[in-house]
C-alpha cells in the first residue's frame, strides 16, 4: 500500500499537466489498498482469530462450540480438521463421562451385592440402580432352584407379580437360556413378553437383552432386561463384568444360606442332646412313678445340706414319712391305686412345703424331707400342716376314701458329723409315731417325754 502512494506522488510531480488523471490514479490505488487489506483481515487474520477463539474454548473444556471455515484456503482447512478434533475429543470425553459414570454404578452394585446376605433384596436393590444408570424400564434376575432345573423369579423391577404372566414369562426364558448351550454372551430376545408393573396387557419391548449369570461354567440363572435403547458398547461392558460380580454374589449367599441351613440343624441337634442329656440326668436323679427325688440323689446331697447348716450357721430339720396302713391300701384296692396315692401325697409334699425344701422318696411308702434353716417349731408347723393336707386328700380308687401319714422329726445337733444321725433319730421319732397311734408329727426331742 505505501509503495502504490509513492508511485501515486512520483505521477503527481511528474505530469503537472494531467493533474485530474493523477488524482484519478491516486484514488485507484488508495481503493486497492484498502481491498488488499480486506482481503488479508477475511483471508488470514480473521481464520486465525477464530482458531485462537477455539483453542481458548478447547483449553477450558468447551467442546461444543462450532465456528465456519473456508475449505479454499490452508487456514480454513487447518480449521475444519480443529473442529474435527474437537468434535472427536468431545466423542471421547462423553464416553469418558459415560464409563466413570458406569464404574461409579459398578462399586455401587457390588457394595449392595456383597453388604447384604438377603439374596432377593440384594438382587432388587441392584435392578433399581440399574434402571437408574441405563435405559431399563424392567427387569428380572432368574436364577435355578437348588435342587432343580426350573427357573424361579428372583428378583424383579417394573413388572407385574401376576402369577400367570410370570409364568409365562419364565418359560421363555428357560427356553432361551437353554438355547444358548455353552455360550457365554448375551442375547437379544425378540419373543419376550413384559407385563409392567400396574398393567394387564403383555408387551414385547424393541429392545429385550438376556445376560447368562454363569459360575464357573455352570448356569446359575440369567439377568433379563427391557430397554428403551440399544446399550452402547460401554454399558454392554459394564452388564457383562456387573453379571460376573452377580454370580460370584449368588454363590456366596447361597454358600451362607446352605452354611446358616447347617448351623441351624446343628443348633437343634446340639439342643436334642443337651434335651436328652437332661432327661438322662433328671430321669438318674427322680423317681419314676412320683417325679420327686430319688433315695439315690438324697445319698448324694446329704454332705451338702449339713456343710451349708454349718457354713451359715443356721438350723436344719429333716422329716421322714410313711403312710399309714399303706399295705392295706394296696391289698384292698390293688396296686394302681397305691400308685395314685403315692403320686398324690408327693404333689401335696411339694405344694405344701417351700421350693427350698428338699423333698424325696425314700423307699416304698415313705419319704424324706430336708428343711434348710429351719428351727424345730417351724419344721413341726410345717409338718402338721402336710399331715392336714395329706388327710384332706380323697382317692377315687378308694371309693373317695382318705388316707394318713406319721411323721419323724429330728434336728441338726452340734455333735451331728452327716445327715445319717439326723435320718436315725428321725426313723425312731418315726416309729414312736406309729406305736402312739399314726397320724401325728413326733419330734426326736420328744420320744422320752411321751
Amino acid at each position: 500500500m505505501g509503495l502504490v502512494s509513492i508511485v501515486g506522488f512520483g505521477q503527481l510531480s511528474i505530469l503537472d499537466d494531467r493533474h485530474y488523471t493523477v488524482m484519478i490514479c491516486f484514488m485507484l490505488n488508495i481503493i486497492l489498498a484498502v481491498l488488499l487489506t480486506l482481503l488479508l483481515f477475511k483471508r488470514i487474520l480473521h481464520p486465525i482469530r477464530q482458531l485462537m477463539r477455539m483453542a481458548d474454548d478447547f483449553k477450558s473444556g468447551i467442546l461444543h462450540e462450532r465456528l465456519e471455515f473456508n475449505k479454499k484456503d490452508e487456514l480454513g482447512v487447518l480449521g475444519c480438521h480443529f473442529i474435527e478434533m474437537t468434535e472427536d475429543v468431545e466423542i471421547l470425553n462423553k464416553d469418558l463421562l459415560e464409563r466413570d459414570a458406569l464404574n461409579q454404578a459398578y462399586g455401587s452394585a457390588v457394595a449392595m451385592l456383597s453388604a447384604s446376605n438377603d439374596r432377593e433384596m440384594a438382587l432388587s436393590e441392584v435392578l433399581a440402580m440399574l434402571s437408574m444408570h441405563l435405559p431399563v424400564f424392567a427387569g428380572a434376575v432368574c436364577l435355578h432352584e437348588p435342587e432343580a432345573k426350573s427357573l424361579f423369579l428372583t428378583a424383579v423391577h417394573g413388572m407385574n407379580d401376576d402369577a400367570k404372566a410370570q409364568k409365562v414369562f419364565l418359560k421363555h426364558v428357560s427356553e432361551e437360556l437353554e438355547s444358548l448351550g455353552h455360550m457365554m454372551s448375551l442375547k437379544y430376545l425378540s419373543d419376550v413378553e413384559f407385563v409392567l408393573d400396574g398393567k394387564t396387557d403383555a408387551m414385547k419391548p424393541e429392545y429385550a437383552v438376556m445376560f447368562p449369570v454363569l459360575y464357573r461354567q455352570e448356569k446359575v440363572g440369567a439377568l433379563v432386561l427391557a430397554l428403551h435403547q440399544e446399550l452402547s458398547p460401554a454399558q454392554l461392558d459394564f452388564l457383562q463384568k456387573l453379571v460376573g460380580d452377580m454370580a460370584v454374589a449368588i454363590k456366596d449367599i447361597s454358600r451362607y444360606e446352605h452354611l446358616k441351613m447347617l448351623n441351624t440343624e446343628l443348633e437343634k441337634h446340639r439342643e436334642k442332646l443337651q434335651q436328652e442329656r437332661d432327661d438322662a440326668v433328671e430321669d438318674s436323679i427322680t423317681d419314676g412313678l412320683t417325679r420327686i427325688y430319688n433315695r439315690g440323689y438324697f445319698d448324694l446331697s446329704r454332705k451338702g445340706f449339713i456343710q451349708h447348716a454349718r457354713r451359715n450357721y443356721e438350723p436344719l430339720s429333716l422329716l421322714l414319712i410313711d403312710i399309714d396302713y399303706f399295705k392295706a391300701v394296696n391289698d384292698t384296692y390293688g396296686h394302681p391305686c397305691g400308685d395314685e396315692v403315692l403320686i398324690r401325697i408327693a404333689q401335696v409334699m411339694k405344694k405344701s412345703l417351700r421350693e427350698t425344701d428338699f423333698v424325696a422318696r425314700y423307699g416304698g411308702e415313705e419319704f424324706v424331707c430336708v428343711l434348710p434353716h429351719a428351727s424345730v417349731l417351724q419344721a413341726r408347723q410345717a409338718a402338721e400342716k402336710l399331715r392336714v393336707a395329706v388327710a384332706s386328700q380323697h382317692f377315687d380308687g378308694m371309693n373317695g376314701k382318705s388316707v394318713t401319714i406319721s411323721v419323724g422329726l429330728s434336728a441338726l445337733k452340734d455333735d451331728d458329723s452327716d445327715l445319717q444321725a439326723m435320718v436315725e433319730r428321725a426313723d425312731k421319732s418315726l416309729y414312736h409315731a406309729k406305736e402312739i397311734g399314726r397320724n401325728c408329727v413326733v419330734c426326736d426331742d420328744e420320744i422320752g417325754k411321751l
